[in-house]
C-alpha cells in the first residue's frame, strides 16, 4: 500500500472541496449583510454618509459615490435638517420618518446624524439590502448544475470500473475462467481490479493442477491395479504359475502407489501447517542423523529398486551429524534419484555427492545426463503437481509432487534447494542443509509413516 495519497482518494477530496466552496459561496452571498455585526455595519454606513455629504458640492463626484452605492447593495437617502430630501440611491427614497421614529427602521436600517461642528445639518437613512431573490434562485441554479455534474462524474469515474469488476466476478463465478476484469487504471480501483485479476489467475492454476492431478494420479494408478486385478484373474482361474510371476511386478507397483499416497499425505500436511500459521519445522520430527549413512542408505535403496542403472556415489569424509527428520529428508534423496532415473536414458549414469560445507552443514548433490528442463519451465518446476511438456512427451510417469515435497522438506530443515538444467544435457539438483538449521518444532509422526 503506498503512502500517497491515491487518484480516486484525491478525485473524492476535490469533489467534496469543490461542494464544500459552492455552497459557502452560495450561503455567504445570501448572508453576506446578516453576517456582518451591527456596529460594523453602523460605521461603515456611517463613513458612506459622511463621505457622501461632503462630496454635495461635487455634482459629478456625488452621483459617483451615489453609483457605487447602488452596487453594494447599500440604500442612502439624504434629508436636510429640516427633512427636505437633498438625495437618495434608491426609489421611492427612505421615509423621513424613520429620523424620528426608531420603530419605524426595518433590520439593518441605521440613521446618522451629520454635523457641522454642533450644529445637525443633515440627516442620513442608510439600510442594507438583500439581494432580490431572482438572484438567489439564479445561484441556487448554479449550484444545483454543479452537483449535479459532479454527480455524474464521479458516477462515471468509479461506478462504471466498479461494474466491470463486478461483472468479471459474476462471470468468474459462473465458471467463466477467462473473465477478467482487465483495468488499465493507477488509482485504487485499478489496484482492486488487477488484485481481482491476479487472484482469478491463482485461482486458474489451482483448479487447471487440480485437473492435472487427477488425470495423472489416475494415469499412475491404472497400471499396477490392471496387473494386480490380472494376477487375481489368473490365480481364480487356476493359473497359479503365471500369478507367481507377475507378483514382483506387482510389489513393486504397490510400493510406488504406497510412495505416491505418502508424498500426497506428507505435501498436504506441509500445506496445513502453512494455512494454520505454524512453524515452517511443525511437520518434521527431528533426531541426530549421520548424513553419510543417509547418503548411503538412498544409494542402496535406488539400487535395490533399479539394479540395472548405473549410480555413482561419492561421499566427501567426514559428514557431520545434523538434527533432521530422516525419513523425510530419505524420501527427498529417494525423489531426486527417482527423477534422475526417469528423466534420462536407461545408459547413462546418475550420480549422487556428498560433501560437508563451509559453515558445517552439508550439501548433497544428484546429477544426471538426461533431457533436462526448459528455461521457461525452471521457475515452475517446484510448484506441486507440475510436470513439464518435454517429460510428458516421454511418458515417464509421475504426478509432478517429487521436487514440490523436496523443496518444502528441505526448507522446512532452514536449507535450500538450488536447480540447474541445460536441454539434452541433464539436470543438477543440489540440496543445502545448515549445521543449525533453526527449526526446532515437532510433531508426532502420521499415521501410516514408516521408518526408512
Amino acid at each position: 500500500m503506498t503512502t500517497r495519497t491515491g487518484r480516486l482518494r484525491l478525485t473524492g477530496y476535490l469533489g467534496a472541496m469543490v461542494l464544500v466552496f459552492v455552497i459557502g459561496g452560495l450561503f455567504a452571498a445570501f448572508m453576506i449583510v446578516e453576517s456582518l455585526p451591527s456596529a460594523e455595519l453602523r460605521a461603515l454606513t456611517r463613513h458612506a454618509s459622511e463621505q457622501l455629504y461632503t462630496h454635495r458640492g461635487d455634482p459629478a463626484r456625488f452621483r459617483t459615490d451615489f453609483d457605487e452605492l447602488a452596487r453594494t447593495r447599500l440604500a442612502i437617502t439624504l434629508y436636510d435638517a429640516d427633512h427636505r430630501l437633498i438625495a437618495s440611491s434608491v426609489e421611492p427614497p427612505l421615509p423621513a420618518r424613520m429620523i424620528d421614529d426608531p420603530d419605524a427602521r426595518p433590520p439593518l436600517t441605521f440613521v446618522h446624524p451629520l454635523r457641522e461642528g454642533d450644529r445637525v445639518v443633515a440627516y442620513a437613512i442608510c439600510a442594507a439590502q438583500r439581494p432580490p431573490l431572482r438572484r438567489l434562485l439564479t445561484g441556487l441554479a448554479v449550484l444545483l448544475a454543479a452537483l449535479v455534474l459532479l454527480v455524474v462524474l464521479i458516477a462515471r469515474h468509479v461506478g462504471q470500473p466498479m461494474e466491470r469488476i463486478a461483472d468479471a466476478a459474476r462471470r468468474f463465478g459462473r465458471g467463466e475462467l477467462s473473465a477478467r476484469a482487465g483495468l488499465g487504471r493507477k488509482d485504487e480501483l485499478g489496484e482492486v481490479g488487477r488484485a481481482f485479476d491476479e487472484m482469478a489467475d491463482r485461482v486458474t492454476l489451482l483448479m487447471t493442477t487440480q485437473r492435472e492431478l487427477m488425470a495423472n494420479v489416475s494415469h499412475e494408478l491404472q497400471t499396477p491395479l490392471a496387473r494386480i486385478q490380472v494376477a487375481v484373474d489368473l490365480m481364480t482361474d487356476g493359473v497359479d504359475g503365471q500369478a507367481k510371476e507377475l507378483l514382483p511386478e506387482v510389489a513393486v507397483d504397490l510400493g510406488e502407489v504406497e510412495r505416491l499416497i505418502e508424498d500426497m499425505m506428507t505435501l498436504a500436511r506441509f500445506d496445513l501447517a502453512h494455512a494454520e500459521g505454524l512453524a515452517a519445522g511443525a511437520p518434521l520430527r527431528r533426531e541426530p542423523t549421520a548424513l553419510a549413512e543417509l547418503t548411503e542408505r538412498a544409494a542402496a535403496r535406488f539400487r535395490t529398486t533399479h539394479a540395472q542403472r548405473r549410480l555413482d556415489v561419492t561421499v566427501a569424509a567426514p559428514l557431520p551429524t545434523l538434527a533432521i527428520d530422516p525419513v523425510l529428508m530419505l524420501r527427498v534423496l529417494d525423489n531426486l534419484l527417482d527423477n534422475a532415473r526417469k528423466y534420462s536414458e536407461p545408459d547413462t549414469a546418475i550420480a549422487l555427492e556428498a560433501r560437508a560445507t563451509t559453515d558445517g552443514g552439508v550439501a548433497i548433490t544428484v546429477r544426471d545426463r538426461g533431457i533436462g528442463i526448459d528455461a521457461d519451465d525452471l521457475a515452475r518446476v517446484f510448484t506441486p503437481f507440475f510436470r513439464t511438456d518435454r517429460s510428458r512427451s516421454r511418458k515417464t510417469g509421475g504426478v509432478g509432487l517429487g521436487l514440490g515435497l523436496a523443496r518444502r522438506v528441505v526448507e522446512a530443515h532452514g536449507g535450500a534447494i538450488a536447480l540447474a538444467s541445460t536441454p539434452n544435457q541433464g539436470t543438477t539438483v543440489t540440496v543445502t542443509l545448515p549445521a543449525d538449521p533453526g527449526a526446532t518444532a515437532t510433531s508426532p509422526p502420521a499415521p501410516g509413516r514408516a521408518s526408512p
